[in-house]
């Protein structure tokens, strides 16, 4: 008869595939250390699978009969070496049955596969990936120059990294797949259990540290081998401040019925520890109960006695206990050595380290940063230091920095735990922008431990960022297959809706925030509901519902205040400060900015304050104060600079090009829009080089250079209809139109501009329906339709209305004006000329010089009506030499046809032949 290895191949079996060939184990292509007896006990079994294998048979296969060794106790240890290898129990097994005084059997169904096709993507320190490419390569994280959704770089700045990057770097939840039959498979999940901390009795602040040390140390001890699942130390972190929960030496029944609540968790592990008088005054005796939440039973209390200079003998003693109690195999030599190096060997980088880690979840990253930065002075080489300091470097703001020590963590990782490695490589990867290594990483992760709510989430987030929203929003399809309460959190939610968000779909994103508001407010999860507040008040901005922001911000900003989050009261301020943006009241926006900028100034979150400065420019921009905008804008590029956040620079300077664009600077302006463009599509941002196209393209008009407008604005719109921004797409839509009507294309133009209309009235974005109507109003005059003119000048006038546009609105007085005197009678004409006049004045006075040229064309135009030829003419010829000298060309290039006509007319026909 055959072997298995004789007809070699690969085995799949769970989650597992055994290359026979190669005597590897594999889970989800990573490969799985397995020494020669275990690996042949598993072949065996694998060649009997469903039947009993008995002790003689295997005896037959490892010893051959003349070899002397002590049977019994080398097939149980191989056995056990095998067990820990699949993550499996004799008390509760999935793979491997033991059937008393008989044998073992095999309970995994077992699929041969001829050919085992395997992409292998990264491999950090050795490790092989498997990678299933089955998600497709569109969407994107759009933010343009004029959508608030810029609040994107605010608003998850402050939470993701909370809730995603730390949560994940340190712990996993572990989960399990149990195939049931030969084609079904479903999660059963094991035990969760929640370290809440441990109460200093000694009063002594000093000894505080100490609480999240042994925390930390047990929470790895606890999850080590996968047969319990573990809650991140950030999400209990986050509990303890939504329930106002201290550290307390054992939980009554009502808290535990909130905590479970809260953390869906099925245990909970509290205690008490206090230095002890003694000579040395080093011992330490640690008090731990292991609490059960749902029948609020104590399952075990004890105590242990150690000394601070070797807590990880403290820790590991009660972890062992614990475990005991649970009925979970003790930690192997190998995987003590991984725990041992969760914190650092030297006692004050230990101190240093935990108390920075406290305050980073406590959200006073300042403080974290430089208890970190004492951390790696003390002990430099211990990679978790300088991972949890590049994410307070990244709450800080500081791109280049993060990247930095992420790549430091990365480097220095090689002693981690497998899981603790690839979490490191996948958060210097995002740090570094590389989106494809961070969803390759992640998704092997997920993967792995396929129930795994964090990975997913990292993963999904990580698909969002690198512009692949669809398979993002599978991804999050697959969290909701979970089993209860992990298919139930909020998260899931939240993160479906950044992903609709990405695609554009502002309805999809408001339903999955709102059902992320009632989850969290059913479970007192009071930062989630925050956060998921924000996120339903953003989606309602965006879908023009203002009435609802109002409401949802302020109860967000109430919980961040509880909380003593200034980040996220921040970020509600700024959210409140874009709708009223958006329905026009610029001041009170303006208002808004200021204070949100105070506090992240207070925080010292300069990615924050440099987008809040941004925000401040386009305020400014839009009230018509050009040199305060101009100098917002400039602030905001220096911050990026100064923090090196390239994509920042790269928004600022398309502000700044703006700015110079409307006070007559094209050359100036174009070299922003250039330089942002570049910024942008290094660093593959396809929604802000999209945006700097739009902004050089509309440049290039007004220089003149028709043909080029017209290839730049067409590559732009064809970048936002690649990235799905209906907003982008119809703006770039209008500027085509004008570029028609420029070329005397009426018809082409009226069919473009009426469309954008219809784009911007379905989107609720009065201003750009104000411009497109505008431009509406501009070609039913061409095409001498003078009632439709006036029709459409005054939508146009009731959506500027609207909006308090300063541009916007001068813009639209010389629509009305040229439209009034279209009807030639004679009032109406002496009325557009003042009104024109005193356009003109505002215009200088404000500094809109294109828009003061433009009032000027008007007027010189509008001096033919009145017979005065010879004063309309030099007043054209005067504005054709001045937009020349700036650049302007194509109003020059109006103003001498203009010119031309009005000299037409002056002429008496018969001196023309």
């Amino acid at each position: 008869m055959e072997t298995a290895q004789e007809t070699a191949g690969v085995v799949r079996f769970g989650v597992f595939d055994l290359d026979l060939r190669a005597a590897e184990l594999r889970k989800h292509g990573i490969r799985i250390k397995l020494q020669e007896q275990p690996f042949q006990i598993l072949s065996l079994l694998i060649e009997r699978q469903g039947d009993v294998v008995t002790r003689d048979e295997l005896r037959h296969r490892l010893w051959p009969e003349h070899t002397f060794v002590d049977f019994d106790r080398s097939l149980n240890k191989a056995m056990t070496k095998l067990r820990s290898a699949l993550g499996d129990s004799a008390e509760n097994p999935r793979y491997i049955e033991t059937l008393y005084r008989r044998g073992y059997r095999l309970l995994a169904p077992v699929t041969m596969q001829a050919e085992h096709a395997r992409v292998t993507g990264a491999e950090p320190h050795g490790t092989q990936f498997e990678s299933r490419v089955y998600f497709s390569e569109t969407g994107q994280r759009s933010v343009s120059k004029r959508s608030p959704r810029r609040i994107r770089i605010l608003k998850w700045a402050v939470f993701a990294g909370i809730f995603l990057i730390l949560g994940s770097l340190l712990y996993a939840r572990y989960f399990h797949w149990v195939t049931l039959g030969n084609s079904s498979s479903q999660v059963i999940p094991i035990r969760s259990v929640a370290v809440l901390g441990f109460q200093n009795l000694s009063q002594d602040p000093h000894e505080a540290w100490l609480s999240t040390a042994l925390s930390e140390w047990l929470t790895t001890e606890l999850a080590t081998g996968g047969q319990l699942r573990t809650i991140p130390a950030e999400s209990v972190a986050r509990m303890k401040i939504e329930l106002s929960l201290p550290d307390v030496g054992v939980l009554e029944p009502g808290s535990l019925e909130r905590v479970r609540k809260d953390l869906g968790t099925d245990l909970v592990v509290a205690g008490s520890y206090a230095a002890l008088d003694d000579k040395s005054g080093d011992q330490i005796r640690l008090d731990v109960r292991l609490q059960d939440t749902r029948t609020d039973e104590t399952l075990d209390a004890l105590s242990e006695t150690g000394t601070e200079s070797n807590l990880f003998d403290l820790v590991s003693k009660a972890g062992q206990n614990l475990r005991s109690k649970l009925g979970v195999r003790a930690v192997t030599r190998e995987e003590e050595a991984a725990v041992e190096v969760e914190l650092p060997a030297n006692p004050e980088a230990a101190r240093l380290y935990s108390e920075g880690i406290e305050r980073l979840r406590d959200f006073d990253s300042l403080a974290a940063r430089n208890l970190l930065q004492q951390a790696i002075s003390a002990e430099p080489n211990f990679a978790l230091s300088h991972a949890a300091l590049a994410g307070a470097w990244e709450h800080l703001g500081y791109d280049e920095y993060a990247k930095q020590e992420a790549e430091k963590a990365f480097n220095l990782s090689s002693k981690l735990s497998r899981v603790d490695r690839l979490l490191v490589e996948g958060r210097y990867r995002e740090a570094s922008l590389d989106w494809g290594k961070a969803i390759e990483i992640y998704r092997a992760l997920f993967e792995f431990f396929p129930d795994n709510l964090d990975y997913g989430l990292a993963l999904a987030d990580a698909q969002v960022s690198g512009e692949k929203g669809p398979d993002a929003l599978a991804t999050t399809q697959l969290l909701r297959q979970l089993p209860a309460p992990l298919r139930d959190d909020p998260r899931i939610d939240m993160e479906e809706g950044l992903a609709a968000e990405s695609q554009g779909d502002y309805r999809k994103s408001l339903q999955c925030s709102t059902r992320a508001v009632e989850k969290a407010r059913a479970t007192g999860a009071s930062l989630l509901l925050a956060h998921a507040l924000l996120s339903q008040a953003w989606a309602s901005e965006n879908l023009g519902d203002f009435d609802k922001v109002a409401p949802a911000v302020s109860e967000a900003k109430e919980i961040a205040i509880a909380a003593h989050d200034q980040g996220l009261a921040a970020s509600a301020t700024t959210i409140e400060a874009i709708a009223l943006e958006m329905e026009g009241d610029f001041s009170g926006a303006k208002e808004g900015y200021e204070q949100s900028l105070a506090l992240d100034q207070k925080i010292g979150n300069l990615k924050a304050v440099a987008a809040e400065l941004d925000n401040l420019g386009d305020a400014f921009f839009y009230l018509g104060d050009l040199p305060s905008a101009r100098k917002s804008y400039e602030d905001s590029a220096a911050t990026y600079r100064k923090i090196g956040h390239q994509d920042g620079i790269g928004l600022a300077d398309s502000g700044l090009g703006d700015v110079l664009l409307a006070m007559g600077s094209p050359e100036e302006a174009t070299r922003d829009y250039t330089q942002a463009l570049q910024i942008c599509r290094q660093l593959g941002d396809r929604s802000k080089a999209a945006g700097a196209l739009l902004g050089l393209g509309r440049t290039q008009r007004v220089q003149g250079k028709l043909l080029e407008a017209a290839q730049t604005i067409t590559e732009a719109k064809s970048d936002y209809q690649q990235i799905g921004d209906t907003l982008n797409i119809a703006r770039a839509e209008l500027t085509l139109a004008q570029l028609d009507l420029d070329t005397n294309k009426t018809s082409e133009a009226l069919n473009s501009a009426q469309n954008a209309a219809a784009s911007f009235e379905k989107l609720h974005s009065f201003s750009d329906a104000g411009n497109a109507y505008l431009l509406l109003s501009e070609v039913f005059l061409a095409q001498r339709n003078v009632p439709e003119a006036k029709r459409m000048i005054g939508q146009a006038l009731k959506a500027v209305g609207s909006s308090h546009q300063r541009e916007l609105s001068l813009l639209a007085a010389i629509g009305a004006a040229r439209v009034q005197a279209a009807s030639g009678a004679t009032n109406d004409v002496v009325g557009a000329s003042k009104q024109l006049a005193t356009t003109l004045e505002e215009a200088n006075r404000a500094g809109f010089a294109v828009v003061a040229l433009e009032a000027r064309l008007a007027l010189g135009e509008l001096k033919f009506n009145n017979r005065d030829h010879s004063d309309g003419i030099a007043d054209l010829r005067r504005l054709q030499r001045d937009a020349s000298q700036a650049g302007l060309l194509l109003i020059g290039h109006k103003a001498a046809e203009a010119a031309q006509m009005g000299l037409a007319e002056a002429v008496p026909q018969s001196t023309l032949h």
